[in-house]
This record gives C-alpha cells, sequence and structure tokens, in this order.
C-alpha cells in the first residue's frame, strides 16, 4: 500500500499489482508463485500469516479507486466470480491477465470494466486475437514493442502500456512508438523523465 501511495505522490497515473486467491477464498496481492516453498493459492489466510510476508486483501485497495488508474493482474483463472464481487463499482480499473481465458470469461460475462492481455512475448495477429477476446488495452514485454504493433492496436480502439521498461531509453523509444504509457519500477524517475524530455 505504501509503494502504491508514493507512487500517486511522484506524479504517476496510476500503478499495476497482481491478484491471487488463497485456498480459503480470500482474495489478496501478491505477485510470486510460492511462499516457503510452498504454492501461494494452497495457503488459507492463517497459514500465510505465519509467514514472515505482509499481504493485503484485494478489498484495501478499494481507497485507491479513482484516485488513478489500477491494473490489477490476475495471476490464475477459476475465481471470476469472486474478482467481480471484490472490485465491483470501482472506478478506472483494468483487469488483466497472462491467463487469457480468464479475459475471455470476464468479456463473456460483460463486465463493466475494461479488459486487458499482458503478454511476453510475440503473437501473431495480435490486434484480431485481443479483439476477439473482448480486450482494449494490451500490456507487452516492452522489448518485443514497436511502432507498427501500435499502430495495428490503436486502430481497433485499444491502448498500449508496455512492462517493465526502466531507463529514459527506454520510456523514449516507447513514447516514440505511440505507446499510451508504461509501467515501471521507476515511477518517481518516469514522472520527472516525462515532465523534462521534450516531445520527439
Amino acid at each position: 500500500m505504501e509503494s502504491f501511495e508514493e507512487a500517486l505522490r511522484a506524479g504517476a497515473d496510476g500503478f499495476e499489482t497482481d491478484l491471487r486467491l488463497l485456498a480459503d477464498g480470500t482474495a489478496v496481492l501478491f505477485h510470486d508463485d510460492e511462499i516457503g516453498n510452498r504454492e501461494i493459492e494452497a495457503l488459507t489466510r492463517a497459514e500465510l500469516s505465519s509467514y514472515d510476508a505482509r499481504v493485503d486483501p484485494v478489498r484495501a485497495l478499494a481507497r485507491f479507486a479513482g484516485r488513478g488508474t489500477m491494473i490489477l493482474e490476475v495471476k490464475r483463472s477459476g475465481w471470476e466470480d469472486v474478482l467481480c464481487t471484490e472490485i465491483s463499482g470501482w472506478k478506472d480499473i483494468v483487469v488483466a491477465s497472462f491467463d487469457h481465458s480468464i479475459i475471455a470469461e470476464l468479456a463473456r460475462r460483460r463486465v463493466t470494466f475494461p479488459l486487458g492481455l499482458t503478454i511476453s512475448g510475440r503473437i501473431v495477429g495480435l490486434d484480431d486475437y485481443a479483439a476477439r477476446l473482448g480486450a482494449t488495452w494490451v500490456f507487452p514485454a516492452f522489448r518485443y514493442v514497436d511502432e507498427a504493433l501500435v499502430g495495428n492496436l490503436h486502430a481497433r480502439g485499444m491502448k498500449v502500456v508496455p512492462w517493465t521498461p526502466d531507463l529514459p531509453k527506454q520510456w523514449k523509444q516507447l513514447r516514440d512508438a505511440g505507446c499510451d504509457g508504461v509501467i515501471t519500477n521507476c515511477p518517481a524517475e518516469a514522472v520527472e523523465w516525462r515532465q523534462t524530455s521534450p516531445e520527439s
């Protein structure tokens, strides 16, 4: 929570975080597959509390609704009902996943929040693929982004926000390619760069 507050104070437009569902149905913010050599989804909230890690529930994000764009990356499928219950009514959110079946299922349910595809490599015909699944945002690994990719996605009305460039030369390349933003580990530095670096 503190890192999200700090990013917003620095002038970031929002933040990205990862969501997982514990064995007892508790939705939490957690990135890694495991903690203490155990799969995170195999633990209950009580079991998780025995580890030396702070894990916040997804509902704790409610205080950020409307303060910036929250990109909520769902790590595994199978908890679409819980997800919709947890975030129902929040403003300025995008739900994304590497598991594109989640996005297809949420689109089938006609959820009211935007959907995005997180991608680590290249997908041939990405614009058609994303449109077919119901996504309006695309989050590609930044090294696979070029002007043609961005142009094709923009032509379909989709926003392109690569992850995770952390250097000014990378931010410039992505801005020059037409990206709508970036997910970076260095939000304060990126905001300062955006404010001081002239458009090319």
